[in-house]
């Protein structure tokens, strides 16, 4: 592991967890947040910091590593706000395709992501571009099973409330007797 003199990507105060040289130290939790950041994979992130994924998840998992917990997550969220950046470039950029002749290269053309384009239109701009259909007219139409069901159901409601609909005069008179 190589001393970083640069700016950390996720600014984390590591749990003292090892007093081992080959476990946990600070140092190792910082390269390995950092790994983890710049490279959304946890098997990697260890194989960079040289500790294995299980005693990764085991440190994220104990109460002194609530810290820990707190960077993978932050580093996680990084990596996907790169990911997501990473899409949209595709969606406007192409991805290049080469172009092959006996053989050999000659050339390049850019395939556009049709897909891609509308779901990062439909989950960015959902008002402007997403399903409008849905909006307008309702998922499903209840079927003539679910209008006799709901019918039936109303029905023994009433039944077993009947009570209170009992006659006014009925009861006026059950007053009096009293």
């Amino acid at each position: 592991m190589k001393p970083s003199h640069k700016e950390p990507i996720i600014n984390f105060a590591p749990e003292h967890v090892s007093s081992r040289h080959d476990g946990w130290t600070a140092e190792r939790q910082i390269a390995f947040i950092e790994a983890l950041a710049e490279t959304a994979c946890v098997e990697h992130a260890c194989r960079i910091v040289g500790m294995s994924d299980s005693s990764a998840y085991k440190l994220r998992r104990s109460a002194r590593g609530e810290m820990f917990r707190h960077a993978w997550d932050s580093a996680l969220d990084y990596a996907l706000h790169r990911l997501e950046q990473a899409a949209l470039s595709r969606a406007l950029n192409g991805v290049p395709r080469p172009i092959f002749h006996k053989g050999e290269q000659i050339g390049e053309w850019r395939d556009y992501d049709e897909r891609l384009t509308m779901f990062l239109l439909r989950s960015r701009r959902p008002a402007r571009y997403g399903k409008w259909l849905e909006r307008m007219f309702p998922k499903a139409l209840p079927t003539q099973d679910d209008t006799d069901t709901g019918l039936e159901d109303n029905l023994e409601n009433i039944e077993d409330n009947a009570e209170a609909f009992e006659d006014p005069e009925t009861d006026s008179r059950a007053r009096v007797e009293e």
